[in-house]
């Protein structure tokens, strides 16, 4: 009966070990792949412009600053020749819409170059497979909408093809739409308030960087501001909230392993005892 007892103990810890280990690993895989996908490593804005920029990203902060026109191509071909570090590029455009019977609501609108993002596409549903078109919006989580519905800006009537899960970042009150749309609505808006976009359609806000794995991003900034010196950008690495948070899930998913990796050494333990206190049993039965 002991014997009986004992055995149907380590089964039952080992479907609790069992059980447990999925749950870590699984929890481990959720805290990397919101660490990847938290953002841009870099961040080039305007030089001379608040450095807060990223609250666009973070908090949802209504913005409209614009890079110099040829801004693109100049850290394309520091990536090329120079910056081999950068393994992503992706250029976005700032639009805030105003309190007015124009729009649906007051909101950030972000243009976006769909084929190269890897900030907003990471966040949406994994049954969006396909490009952004003209005239087609994607919301964030907290903006007002669900896919399939129209909604007006500027009274130009776009369509919701998409949603953000929760980012728990000002991106979650943005609305996302392609570089033509937001080029159109600029124009719109002109004839509110006169928009730079609408006079000039090759202005970018902002353009993310996404660094290869193990390059260090305050390092890689360091070396691109002194290229960026005297061309009217700086690059900006998101060390205060991105960087951190990522660092901080990265170094939490490894804790999980190990405790994991713990977690079974410790049931090989008490199993090896348990064993052992078995065989101990039947040694001293048979001295008996």
């Amino acid at each position: 009966m002991k014997k009986f007892c004992l055995l149907l103990a380590a089964i039952v810890f080992m479907c609790f070990i069992a059980a447990g280990t999925v749950f870590i690993l699984n929890l481990s895989y959720d805290i990397q792949n919101a660490s990847d996908k938290l953002g841009a490593d870099i961040m080039i804005v305007p030089a001379g412009y608040d450095p807060r920029i990223d609250s666009v990203l973070l908090s949802g902060k209504p913005s409209a600053s614009y890079l110099p026109e040829n801004s693109l191509e100049i850290i394309k071909n520091l990536a090329r020749e120079k910056i081999l570090g950068i393994e992503k590029i992706s250029p976005q455009v700032f639009m805030a819409t105003l309190r007015a019977s124009c729009c649906a609501y007051p909101v950030q609108i972000m243009g976006i170059d769909y084929a190269s993002d890897f900030i907003i596409k990471s966040w949406l549903d994994k049954n969006f497979e396909r490009g952004l078109n003209d005239d087609e919006i994607i919301l964030g989580f907290h903006s007002k909408g669900n896919v399939g519905d129209e909604i007006i800006f500027f009274d130009k009537p776009l369509k919701i093809v998409g949603k953000l899960e929760r980012t728990g970042m000002g991106i979650d009150s943005s609305v996302f739409t392609n570089r033509n749309t937001i080029i159109e609505l600029a124009k719109a808006a002109d004839k509110i308030k006169a928009q730079k976009l609408a006079e000039n359609n090759n202005l970018i806000s902002v353009i993310m960087l996404k660094l290869k794995a193990g390059e260090d991003s305050q390092t890689t900034a360091k070396v691109l501001n002194r290229e960026l010196n005297s061309q009217g950008m700086y690059a900006l690495f998101s060390k205060k909230f991105v960087n951190n948070i990522s660092s901080t899930l990265v170094i939490t998913a490894h804790i999980v392993k190990y405790f994991s990796v713990a977690l079974w050494l410790t049931a090989a333990i008490i199993i090896t005892a348990l064993l052992f206190s078995l065989r101990a049993g039947k040694n001293k039965k048979f001295l008996r």
